[in-house]
């Protein structure tokens, strides 16, 4: 199970109890009540409880758009995790987790920022969650299984409307089918379609044409998927912002033209007050003028010709007969 199960649920408890004009005190008891449920339902395993407690701080550090105290959280929970358990400090499950959380808290609210007000939300959070959780458990991924997964985050935005039907029907039919079991097989029955649609999307994506091209192992394939998801967050906001991206680079282009101008120069150029030097006051150059250094100070200077009484010029010598 992962977090997002339990985020699922822990919302869908959360909006049941506001339908019923619960105050946020109250509506948050009973949802964390149903999530402790849930969590003894499935089975209270380690990763069943990191799961859950991950879900419920990246929900609501989603929900209350506080970013600061959503990480706070994730700290607090890690510490108390790790002091409890100090094996999982070596678990690459427990890592996974940790930054998929972080992602979603760090990143996920300000992807959803960057993106336009037109763009539904629904549609936005859809693409955003997956692509905060991916940019930061990639590097750890490419180290367990050095190869590259093409269509992941496609993958995840086309199954993300049909996980939630899946989660939350399915976990309504549990408690139903003592009491209902007709209602309970309906509910499991759709649920069900909407798992094999899952599947059927995870088939597809896998079978496509480079889905899993290899990638580089050991540290040097850490750093570059680092490099490489450091590129798609930059690549993400260039999208978004296309006046701010053109502003930086007519800014970067003018600091570079002036990189190279000072490097022709072969001097720093930098106006400042007149320095001493040896032959008295000299005036700094100053940025923009074109400065030659001239040797005439404004004379004609005769040409460097040979006077008639230079010892070195002797009169030519007449033939013999000649006039």
């Amino acid at each position: 199970m992962s977090g997002a199960n339990c985020s699922l649920i822990l919302g869908a408890l959360l909006l049941a109890a506001r339908s019923l004009r619960l105050a946020r005190l109250p509506a948050a008891a009973c949802a964390l009540a149903g999530l402790g449920m849930f969590v003894l339902m499935v089975g209270p395993d380690a990763s069943v409880l990191r799961a859950s407690l991950m879900g419920a701080i990246a929900l609501a550090s989603l929900a209350g758009g506080r970013a600061g105290r959503g990480l706070s959280f994730l700290c607090l929970a890690v510490i108390a995790l790790l002091l409890s358990g100090p094996a999982l400090g070596t678990s690459f499950g427990f890592l996974l987790s940790v930054l998929a959380t972080l992602g979603i808290i760090v990143l996920g609210r300000r992807i959803m920022d960057w993106i336009p007000p037109a763009v539904p939300r629904w549609a936005v959070a859809g693409m955003a969650v997956p692509l905060s959780a991916q940019l930061l458990c990639g590097p750890v991924i490419v180290v367990l299984q050095p190869q590259f997964a093409t269509y992941s985050l496609l993958a995840n935005m086309l199954v993300a409307p049909l996980v939630a039907p899946v989660t939350i029907l399915g976990t309504a039919a549990v408690p139903l089918v003592p009491l209902l079991p007709w209602l309970a097989t309906a509910l499991i029955g759709v649920a069900g379609l909407f798992a094999a649609g899952v599947a059927g999307i995870a088939r597809f994506t896998a079978g496509l044409p480079g889905a899993a091209p290899p990638w580089p192992e050991g540290p040097f394939g850490l750093l570059t998927m680092v490099l490489f998801s450091v590129l798609t967050a930059l690549a993400v906001w260039a999208a978004a912002h296309p006046a701010g991206t053109i502003r930086l680079v007519l800014a970067a282009h003018f600091k570079t033209a002036c990189v190279l101008d000072r490097t022709l120069e072969g001097k720093s150029i930098r106006p400042g007050p007149p320095r001493r030097s040896g032959r008295g006051l000299v005036q700094p150059l100053r940025r923009g003028r074109l400065r030659v250094c001239n040797q005439n100070p404004g004379r004609n200077q005769q040409w460097p010709l040979p006077s008639r009484n230079d010892p070195r010029r002797r009169p030519p010598i007449r033939p013999p007969g000649g006039m």
